[in-house]
């Protein structure tokens, strides 16, 4: 009887311990599979191509000494990223309609922005900009390596890992780190199509300076869900953001609270504007760019 009782016990612990096994393998591959997820948006912006389209809204309070502001505003985003001429490319263009900011305070109506990869250089800010109606551009290559900065000017990059780098040009320096957390929620639809959402959890540091000693340092803390479509693509993000902007030597922080969403519109795979990355390019060189 004890011995039938001791096979007994024993069968279950194997069923029991079987069972776990189980779970934890079904467990590793569901994480694994929204993890291919993030993996894939890494690789359409280090080798595929695409442009998307995106509409965001968000509330912005500003506390500062002077007084406190609230703007809410909507943007029309596009983001596309392909090759030219063997090097990454990259359009980031913003279209900004904004209400309840102070009077006299310069609104920034539209930045298009093409930058891409010149061997360890990332040459960007060939902006196109125009704030109440005035047009600018420019154009700089940082001596960086490319792997080190380009996350940094990404859109997303909170989804591209943990970036540390310094440069220093033209008697101007910066100083920039992100370090990131994700973790993996649940699912929701986008236009009847699955997505896998992620708690992304953000700290940034940018600190700048100027050979005049001016510095501006900026900490920002961002909590989000981001929703990421099987090809990678972010079709919906929310977002809580803290950022504290202090210039130096002054001290007088100014806290910046930003609540929004972003959704995706439309978007196309393997395919990338040449011709508008060139048109902007073209642009800012005519208006004050180098290079």
């Amino acid at each position: 009887m004890m011995k039938s009782t001791f096979m007994i016990t024993a069968l279950v612990i194997i069923i029991v311990a079987a069972a776990v096994v189980i779970i934890i393998l079904n467990s590793s591959a569901l994480y694994a599979q929204p993890i291919s997820y993030v993996n894939n948006f890494r690789k359409l912006l280090s080798d595929g191509s695409f442009t998307a389209i995106y509409n965001s809204s968000y509330v912005e309070f500003t506390m500062s000494g002077p007084g406190n502001q609230i703007i809410q505003c909507n943007d029309i985003l596009q983001f596309g990223a392909g090759s030219v001429n063997n090097s990454r490319a990259f359009i980031d263009t913003i279209r900004t309609m904004c209400e309840g900011l102070f009077p006299g305070t310069p609104g920034i109506n539209m930045q298009e922005i093409a930058y891409w990869t010149n061997g360890s250089s990332l040459c960007g800010g060939a902006a196109y900009v125009v704030v109440d109606g005035h047009e600018s551009g420019s154009i700089n290559c940082l001596p960086l390596e490319t792997l080190n900065a380009l996350p940094a000017y990404l859109p997303f990059n909170e989804l591209l890992g943990n970036v540390t780098f310094s440069t220093a040009v033209q008697g101007y320096s910066i100083n920039y780190s992100i370090t990131s957390y994700i973790n993996y929620v649940n699912t929701t639809k986008w236009h009847d199509q699955q997505v896998h959402c992620f708690r992304v959890i953000s700290n940034i540091t940018r600190v700048q300076s100027m050979t005049s000693g001016f510095r501006l340092r900026t900490s920002t803390n961002l909590s989000e869900l981001i929703c990421l479509l099987p090809s990678g693509l972010p079709a919906i993000r929310v977002i809580n953001e803290t950022m504290l902007v202090t210039p130096l030597p002054s001290g007088n922080t100014i806290l910046y609270i930003i609540q929004g969403k972003t959704e995706l519109v439309n978007y196309t795979l393997n395919y990338f504007n040449t011709t508008e990355f060139n048109e902007i390019v073209s642009m800012a060189r005519s208006r004050g760019g180098n290079g």
